[in-house]
C-alpha cells in the first residue's frame, strides 16, 4: 500500500494580502519551494529559516516541527523543535527527520512550508566477535548482526570464510534474511543469517559486513560482527517432514523497465524444494539449462522471468505488473507452505488534475465542495480541523467546527464537503499530498458573505485595433479581439452566455467561459472582423438565491470601421494597358479608367479633371466601396487626359481623407509585335551566339514588344536537310515557358536533355513567331551544334589570360629594374650591366643633335613648393636647383636627356627627400 497524507486546513480571514503558496525554506541562504533533502555530516550545524512573501500582517508566528515522517497525525511521532523563524540544527543521530514550519498570523493566516528532510550521516562500526556451536541437523540456526550505528542504512552482506554466501553452493540452506519476516517462531529479523539443517561442512567463520551509503561515507566498509561456527559433538535426528516459510521479499518498489528479484526462504526437513506460481496460479515450469542443479531457467512470456529455486527474477517490469501477485511454495514430502508475494511499482509523484480558481464565494448556509482532482496510487489519509493549521496537525478534535458548519470528507474521491457553512468559516484551505515520490500542495480560499443577485458588466478592453466606449465597441476591419463580459454575484453565477447577431452565428461556438475569483467571465473570440460582424450582442448571466433564479443581461454594440483609402481601379483589357498611374488606350476603341474608395462607413468620392472629355459616373459597389469612373468613347477627340480621385469618411466624429495620384490617359496606335529577337543563353554564347555544345541543354529566349501582349509559336528545321522545312516542336524533346509583363512577352525554349541527344545534325534554325490581334512577326536564329565544351573554351581563355599576365609580369620586372638603376644614381653605360643595351639604345648609332642654347634662369625653389607641384627635374642637377625659362612656369622646364628625367608628383616632404 502507499502511504499518502492529504492535509486540509482553513483560516478565519476574508482578505489575504498575497498568494499563500509563496512560502519556502532557506537553508544557508538557499531557497527551497518544494520538498527537499539535505545531507549533513554528524557534528555539523545547519541554519534553516522559515520564510513567506505574504505581507500586511502585524504579527507572524513561526513553529518548527520534527517528525519521523512528513505531516504525521500521530502525536508521539512528532515534536516541536523550535518557535523561532531561524532554527539552527546541530547534527546528531536524533536530528534526522522531516522538518516542517508553520507560519501563522494574528489574523488567523496559517500555512505550512514545504518539507525539509534532513539526513544526518554517520558511520561508526565496532566489530563484535562471537563463538557458537551448532548441532548437526539443527533445523534453524540464527546468526544476528550486531547493532549497526550508521545512517543512512548501510548495505549488509554475510560472508562465509570471506566469500559472499550468495556465491557458494549453500544458498538453499544458508540464507540472508531480507524483506518481510512471516514466521515469528525463531525470532528472526531482517539482515539475520539463517542456517537450515546444519551439516558439518557448514562450520567456518561467518561475518556480517556493512558498506556505507549516502554522501560522506559512501563506499566505506567494516565488519559489524564475526562468528566462529563449530559443530557440536551430539545431535538429534530430524523426522518431521515439515516445511515453514520464514520470510518473503518483494524486492522493493521498482520502476517500469527495472529488473527485480522476488525471494522466499523456508525451513523444513529435509530441506524444502520450491515452486513458483503466477497470478493465475499457474505453476512456472522449469527446465534444466544450467550446470548447477539448484539453478533452473524457465521459458515463460518470452524469457520474461527466471527461477533460481529460492528466488524468481522478473527481468523487465511492465506497467501491467503493478500489484501482480506471485506465490512461493516450499515443499517437503508431506508438507507444503505457501506465501503470496505482491510485486508493487514505485510511487509516482501525486498531482492535481483540475485547474480551479484561487477563491470561491458563497452565502451562509450553502454547501461548499472542495475538489482538487487528485491523481494518486493507493490509500490516502485526510486530516482536518477548523481552528487553524496548528490544531489541525496537533489533534483530531473537530468540535471547534460546530459553530462554523458541518464538515464531511469523501475519502474515496478526496473531496471536502462543508454543508451549512457560516461566514466565520471563511478562510484558506491548504491541501498537501505526500508519498515517497514527492509532494504537491494546493490552496483554496473560501469567502462566505451575504447573498447578491447576479450582475453583468461589459469588460472588453481597448486595444490598438478596437476602441471601447461603455457598451459600444468600434473595431477596425480585419482586427482580432476578444469580446468580454463578466458576471458577478453571491453565490458566484453558474453560467454566462453571449447571443450573437444572425449574420455571425458561426462564431457563437468560440465562446470561452472562465469561473475565476468569484466571477463568471465570458470571452467571445472574434477573428478577422468584417462588416458582417457589426450588430448588437447580448450577454447574460444568472445565479440562484434561495431557489430563485436571478438573471442579468447587457447589450454590446459592435461597429466595424475603416479609414478611407483610394486606389487605382483601372484594369487591363485587350485594348487597354495599365502601368502604375498611366492608362494606355487604343485609338479607335473605347476606354474606361476608374479609381476606388474603400472604408467603413462607406466613403464619398470626388474627382478633379484637366479636360472635360469623357463621361464621369459614380458606382456604389457595397456598403464599404464607392467607385468613380471616366468612360471615353471610341471616337473621342482627346488624345490625353488626367484626373485625380479623393475620398473621405467620418469615424467617431473625426473626418478622414485620402487622395490617389493623378491618373494619366493616353491613346496610342496599336500594332503587331515588334522588336522580336532570339537570344542564345548557352555557355558558349559568350564566344559565339550561334554555338551550342553537344553536352549542354539548348536554351533560347525569345522576346517581343507588343500591346496587347503576344502569344509565341516555336518551330525549327535542320539546315542540312533536303526538305528544309520548319516543323513544330514536340513536347517530349522540348519544353517552353512564357512570361508576360506590361507590354512585353518572353518565351524560354529548352531541350529536355542535352542538345547532342536530341539534335543529330550540326546546323539548325529556330523560328520564333510572336502574334497578337494586330498581326504577327517572326524571327529566325541559326544554331550550330559543336563538340566543343564550355570547359574547353574556358581553358583556352584561361591560357590566353595566363600568357598576358606572364608578359605583364616581365614588363613590371623591367620597370622595377630601371627604377632601381635610377634611384641608385648610376648614370654611365658601364654601370647598367647587361641592360645597358636596352636602356641606352647602344645597339643603334646615335647622331648628335644640334640644339639651340636658349638662356635659362636658375632659381632656388623651396622644398614646400617642390612638394606641392608637378615639375621636371634633371637627374644630374641639384635637387633644389631647377632651370626655369624666363616668364614661363616650372612645367616647361627642358628635357635634357631621354630617359634621364622623371616627373615627380609628391604630397609630402618625406617622400620627396627619400626619392633624392
Amino acid at each position: 500500500m502507499y502511504l499518502i497524507i492529504v492535509l486540509l486546513s482553513y483560516i478565519t480571514t476574508e482578505v489575504l494580502s498575497s498568494d499563500p503558496s509563496e512560502v519556502f525554506i532557506t537553508v544557508d541562504e538557499k531557497y527551497f519551494k518544494t520538498n527537499s533533502v539535505i545531507n549533513i555530516k554528524s557534528g555539523q550545524t545547519l541554519s534553516i529559516e522559515c520564510a513567506s512573501s505574504v505581507i500586511g500582517s502585524d504579527s507572524v508566528n513561526y513553529k518548527w516541527y520534527l517528525s519521523k515522517r512528513p505531516y504525521t497525525q500521530q502525536v508521539n511521532q512528532r515534536e516541536e523543535a523550535s518557535s523561532s523563524k531561524v532554527f539552527t540544527v546541530t547534527a546528531n543521530s536524533t536530528h534526522t527527520g522531516y522538518y516542517m514550519c508553520l507560519i501563522r498570523s494574528e489574523e488567523g493566516y496559517a500555512v505550512f512550508t514545504p518539507v525539509l528532510h534532513v539526513v544526518v550521516e554517520y558511520f561508526d562500526i565496532e566489530t563484535v566477535s562471537a563463538k557458537t556451536t551448532i548441532e548437526p541437523n539443527e533445523k534453524v540456526a540464527v546468526l544476528k548482526c550486531s547493532q549497526i550505528n550508521a545512517n543512512p542504512a548501510p548495505i549488509v552482506t554475510w560472508k562465509k570464510d570471506g566469500v559472499d554466501v550468495r556465491n557458494i553452493n549453500l544458498d538453499s540452506n544458508v540464507m540472508h534474511v531480507t524483506g518481510k519476516v512471516v514466521d515469528k517462531q525463531y525470532n528472526i529479523e531482517e539482515n539475520d543469517l539463517v542456517i537450515l539443517n546444519y551439516q558439518d561442512n557448514y562450520a567456518g567463520t561467518y561475518s556480517c559486513d556493512v558498506e556505507a551509503t549516502g554522501s560522506f561515507f559512501k563506499g566505506r566498509t567494516a565488519t559489524a560482527k564475526s562468528y566462529s561456527v563449530k559443530t557440536a559433538a551430539s545431535f538429534s535426528l530430524m523426522n518431521d517432514n515439515s516445511s515453514q516459510i520464514l520470510f518473503i521479499d518483494n524486492g522493493g518498489k521498482p520502476k517500469v523497465g527495472d529488473a527485480i528479484t522476488l525471494r522466499c526462504g523456508a525451513c523444513g526437513y529435509p530441506t524444502p524444494s520450491y515452486e513458483w506460481y503466477d497470478t493465475a496460479d499457474k505453476k512456472l515450469q522449469t527446465s534444466d539449462v544450467y550446470e548447477r542443479p539448484s539453478s533452473n531457467k524457465i521459458r515463460y512470456q518470452n524469457e520474461y522471468v527466471e527461477v533460481l529455486e529460492t528466488s524468481m527474477i522478473v527481468k523487465s517490469i511492465k506497467a501491467t505488473d503493478d500489484d501482480t501477485e506471485y506465490k512461493c511454495a516450499a515443499l517437503t514430502a508431506t508438507s507444503k507452505s505457501v506465501e503470496s508475494i505482491r510485486l508493487t511499482l514505485s510511487d509516482t509523484v501525486p498531482k492535481f488534475n483540475k485547474t480551479i480558481e484561487n477563491s470561491q464565494y458563497n452565502i451562509p448556509g450553502a454547501t461548499v465542495i472542495l475538489d482538487f482532482g487528485l491523481e494518486v496510487k493507493g490509500d490516502i489519509d485526510i486530516m482536518w480541523n477548523g481552528q487553524g493549521l496548528d490544531k489541525f496537525i496537533l489533534n483530531d478534535d473537530s468540535t471547534a467546527m460546530a459553530n462554523r458548519g458541518n464538515l464531511n470528507l469523501d475519502n474515496d474521491n478526496n473531496v471536502l464537503t462543508i454543508s451549512n457553512i457560516q461566514k466565520n468559516a471563511s478562510g484558506v484551505f491548504q491541501c498537501i499530498v505526500y508519498n515517497e515520490a514527492g509532494m504537491v500542495s494546493a490552496y483554496k480560499t473560501v469567502i462566505i458573505r451575504e447573498s447578491q443577485p447576479a450582475q453583468v458588466a461589459h469588460t472588453t478592453a481597448s486595444t490598438t485595433d478596437i476602441t471601447v466606449k461603455g457598451n459600444d465597441i468600434h473595431s477596425v476591419r480585419g482586427a482580432n479581439f476578444t469580446m468580454q463580459c463578466t458576471g458577478s454575484g453571491n453565490p458566484t453565477p453558474s453560467d454566462i452566455s453571449i447571443d450573437v447577431p444572425d449574420s455571425t452565428s458561426a462564431i457563437a461556438s468560440s465562446l470561452v467561459k472562465v469561473n475565476k475569483e468569484g466571477k463568471y467571465i465570458g470571452n467571445l473570440l472574434i477573428d478577422k472582423v468584417t462588416e458582417q460582424y457589426a450588430g448588437v450582442y447580448k450577454c447574460c448571466t444568472h445565479n440562484f438565491i434561495k431557489g430563485l433564479k436571478e438573471t442579468a443581461c447587457v447589450n454590446i454594440s459592435l461597429a466595424v470601421e475603416e479609414k478611407v483609402s483610394v486606389t487605382q481601379h483601372s484594369e487591363d483589357t485587350d485594348y487597354t494597358l495599365v502601368i502604375g498611374t498611366q492608362v494606355y488606350g487604343t485609338t479607335g476603341y473605347p476606354l474606361s479608367a476608374s479609381c476606388k474608395a474603400t472604408g467603413l462607413p462607406r466613403p464619398t468620392i470626388s474627382i478633379k479633371r484637366n479636360n472635360d472629355c469623357g463621361t464621369v459616373s459614380t458606382i456604389t459597389k457595397s456598403n464599404d466601396i464607392e467607385i468613380i469612373q471616366v468612360d471615353y468613347a471610341n471616337d473621342t477627340v482627346c488624345n490625353t487626359d488626367s484626373f485625380q480621385c479623393c475620398g473621405n469618411n467620418t469615424i467617431q466624429g473625426t473626418l478622414y481623407s485620402d487622395c490617389y495620384d493623378w491618373i494619366t490617359i493616353s491613346f496610342v496606335d496599336q500594332e503587331k509585335p515588334n522588336d522580336v529577337k532570339i537570344e542564345n543563353s548557352g555557355n558558349l554564347a559568350s564566344d559565339d551566339s550561334s554555338l551550342v555544345s553537344l553536352m549542354e541543354t539548348l536554351e533560347l529566349n525569345c522576346s517581343a514588344k507588343s500591346f496587347p501582349e503576344s502569344e509565341f509559336t516555336w518551330e525549327y528545321r535542320n539546315s542540312e536537310s533536303a526538305s528544309n522545312t520548319f516543323q513544330k516542336l514536340d513536347s517530349i524533346s522540348f519544353q517552353t515557358s512564357v512570361t508576360k509583363s506590361k507590354g512585353f512577352t518572353y518565351s524560354m525554349l529548352n531541350t529536355i536533355g542535352t542538345a547532342g541527344d536530341l539534335l543529330k545534325g550540326t546546323n539548325y534554325e529556330f523560328q520564333c513567331t510572336a502574334k497578337n490581334v494586330f498581326g504577327q512577326t517572326s524571327v529566325i536564329k541559326s544554331i550550330q551544334i559543336t563538340s566543343s565544351a564550355a570547359n574547353q573554351v574556358s581553358a583556352s581563355v584561361y591560357l590566353g589570360v595566363g600568357i598576358v599576365l606572364f608578359i605583364a609580369a616581365l614588363v613590371a620586372v623591367f620597370i622595377m629594374y630601371i627604377f632601381f638603376i635610377i634611384s641608385s644614381g648610376k648614370k654611365k653605360r658601364s654601370d647598367l650591366g647587361i641592360m645597358s643595351c636596352l636602356v641606352c639604345k647602344c645597339c643603334e648609332p646615335k647622331q648628335p643633335v644640334d640644339r639651340p642654347a636658349p638662356h635659362y634662369d636658375y632659381k632656388l625653389l623651396s622644398l614646400e613648393k617642390m612638394a606641392t607641384n608637378s615639375f621636371h627635374v634633371p637627374l644630374y642637377s641639384h635637387p633644389r636647383l631647377v632651370p626655369v625659362e624666363p616668364s614661363e612656369s616650372l612645367s616647361r622646364a627642358p628635357v635634357y636627356r631621354e630617359l634621364e628625367q622623371m616627373t615627380i608628383q609628391t604630397n609630402s616632404m618625406n617622400k620627396y627627400e627619400q626619392l633624392f
